[in-house]
């Protein structure tokens, strides 16, 4: 994958996590919806219902995609507007095609990451809490939370990310979906777990020589 969609699909693993916290979600298979164009024409007949179908798909879709792929959705939407439904229909067909090539890795990626971060929550929250000495742990938004297990997670358990990157992504995903004052919070944790890791590796291999 590369790093727009590796983006996406930590913005989709995020997605599940934050619906695994409010309501009980089968994880297996909660991208199945998100990842179906087609279940925007299902048992409509009229152009408008149609498109009022595929607009709410659009809403959900252009969150997680990356761009080069929402300019795939818009320019698909814009060409409905001088076609009937049945051609309308052909299109979104011809669309899930190409969405059914391009989704498995990042849907794969992002199911990996919920995993890692959902089974190793505990141990997860305690590396947040124990460097939250500066702020209020009881204030941490469950966004800023859920973001942090994310990037914690992937920094562990996925070799072929280096750190440097998991936090840098971290970082910018928590510009665009918590608070104005997240992506300080969630550079300080990381960056103390990071420098934390780097100092234990220093003294293993002090301790091996």
């Amino acid at each position: 994958m590369n790093r727009k969609e590796k983006r996406s699909a930590r913005l989709l693993a995020l997605q599940l996590l934050y619906a695994n916290e409010i309501s009980d979600v089968d994880i297996d298979n909660f991208f199945d919806n998100l990842f179906d164009s087609g279940l925007s024409i299902n048992g409509f007949s009229k152009k408008h219902e149609i498109l009022s179908s595929f607009d709410n798909y659009v809403d959900i879709a252009l969150s997680v995609f990356p761009d080069s792929f929402d300019k795939i959705l818009k320019n698909a939407r814009s060409s409905f507007e001088n076609q009937d439904s049945k051609e309308i229909v052909k299109a979104i067909q011809s669309f899930q095609k190409s969405l059914n090539s391009y989704k498995s890795d990042i849907q794969s990626y992002a199911l990996m990451l919920a995993k890692f971060s959902i089974k190793n929550e505990s141990s997860l929250d305690k590396e947040i809490v124990s460097r939250s000495q500066n702020w209020d742990s009881t204030r941490i938004t469950l966004m800023d939370k859920l973001i942090l297990r994310l990037v914690l997670a992937e920094i562990i358990f996925i070799e072929d990310v280096p750190p440097k990157v998991s936090i840098a992504e971290g970082i910018e995903i928590a510009k665009t979906m918590s608070t104005d004052d997240s992506s300080a919070f969630v550079n300080g944790i990381l960056d103390s777990f990071f420098n934390d890791e780097i100092n234990k590796k220093e003294e293993n291999r002090k301790i091996k020589n």
